[in-house]
């Protein structure tokens, strides 16, 4: 069967908003085991290396990732390197210069962990940044109104991709946005009617 593999942002968790939608989307339509959020650990390369053995284990069975912020930016290096096709949510294309605002002491809201961003964490980052994206892998949402992240950024990042979705307002949660998750799971191909 086919899996949808959310990966959160940023002090985020599993059990973030979007993935809460689409894990409910899926359930609703009889699939309730089609949608994977795992929690992530705060560090980048062992982040990767969790996501790495999940894709292992399913890319057989028929895998989309989708990310958002982080979860973005993570998806684009996976994407790449599994050749897989994902959806970028407001995706933080630049996270290793955006984090560097965020070096030292940090406290995840949702999962209570506490933990060190350093300098060594962005050098990790950097091992992420795909130069030259496939742009038929790519569905990329973003909406003008995000307060943290440029969305031209992600425009210039991920030109003519397979599918675009660019909405003025909104914010950086991407407002509405279980309006997609239908299309969400039909692009995963989990919905194949």
């Amino acid at each position: 069967m086919a899996t949808l593999l959310y990966i959160h942002g940023f002090n985020s968790s599993e059990r973030s908003h979007k993935a809460t939608v689409l894990v409910e989307a899926a359930t609703a339509l009889g699939f309730p085991d089609a949608v994977m959020s795992p929690r992530l650990s705060w560090q980048p390369a062992k982040a990767i290396q969790q996501l790495d053995a999940i894709i292992e284990a399913k890319k057989d069975t028929g895998l989309t990732l989708i990310g958002s912020s982080l979860g973005g930016f993570y998806a684009a290096y996976l994407a790449e390197k599994h050749r897989l096709a994902a959806i970028l949510v407001n995706p933080a294309v630049q996270a290793p210069t955006l984090l560097l605002d965020y070096l030292g002491p940090q406290h995840n809201p949702y999962t209570g962990e506490r933990y060190e961003l350093t300098a060594s964490h962005m050098a990790e980052l950097e091992q992420l940044v795909v130069a030259k994206p496939t742009a038929d892998l790519y569905w990329l949402m973003v909406q003008e109104g995000d307060e943290v992240l440029d969305y031209r950024e992600a425009l210039k990042a991920f030109p003519n991709t397979a599918r675009l979705t660019h909405e003025a307002q909104g914010d950086h949660s991407f407002t509405e946005f279980a309006r997609f998750s239908t299309e969400i799971l039909r692009f995963a191909q989990i919905i194949t009617d």
